[in-house]
């Protein structure tokens, strides 16, 4: 005797079994590409700050250097403003013996005589 599998019957729920391509999880390539993405600009935008944030500090310390070399400037032109004036230089070149020329008279120049270098040169010529 052999013994032979008995058969279910067959079930017709209107359901039927349909091969296809497999079911794939979502790839995590693309988020994490745009995580990277977030992270370096987040980043970056923290460095600019910090570099934003260092050349402001650097522009203060230039301004307040600027301000004062600017005094320093100022309090020099005040020396020099008292130094020239007239009513402290009358004394010390009286005490020098320098005087205010009373009467000018004009120097007469004779343009009509030769400069050096021709005066040499005609010198020159008659020696050789």
């Amino acid at each position: 005797m052999t013994v032979q599998p008995v058969r279910r019957p067959a079930r017709n729920d209107g359901l039927r079994v349909v091969k296809g391509k497999k079911l794939r999880r979502p790839s995590l390539a693309p988020w994490m590409i745009m995580v990277i993405i977030a992270v370096v600009a987040f980043l970056g935008l923290g460095f600019a700050r910090i570099s934003l944030d260092r050349s402001a500090f650097e522009l203060t310390e230039l301004t307040k250097a600027i301000d004062e070399q600017a005094a320093i400037n100022e309090q020099l032109r005040l020396d020099v403003a008292r130094l020239e004036n007239p009513a402290r230089i009358a004394p010390l070149a009286d005490k020098m013996g320098l005087v205010i020329p009373g009467d000018t008279s004009p120097l007469l120049v004779n343009l009509d005589v030769p400069s050096p270098v021709v005066a040499e040169t005609e010198r020159d010529g008659a020696n050789q």
